[in-house]
């Protein structure tokens, strides 16, 4: 294994742990936001709790984590 061949790889696994890492946050907010939920609740009750939880985070993310606890059944990108 060469130098260049151990930087490229060095390069994958630090893409691969941040990768990771983002996709552990994005769960575990929605899954604190998914806990201090009733059953049943709204979209509206789901957006405050999250912005409640999480006052700073950018919108982008809030809308990932209301996305992710309260998915809009006609998004083509919704899994099965």
């Amino acid at each position: 294994m060469t130098a260049a061949d151990l930087a490229r790889e060095m390069a994958a696994a630090r893409r691969r742990h941040e990768e990771k890492t983002t996709r552990l946050l994005r769960e575990a907010r929605a899954q604190a936001v998914r806990a201090a939920l009733r059953p049943g609740a709204s979209r509206a009750e789901v957006e405050e709790k999250a912005r409640n939880f999480y006052p700073r985070l950018n919108p982008e993310l809030l809308a990932e984590v209301v996305s992710l606890v309260c998915p809009d059944p006609d998004d083509p990108r919704r899994e099965a």
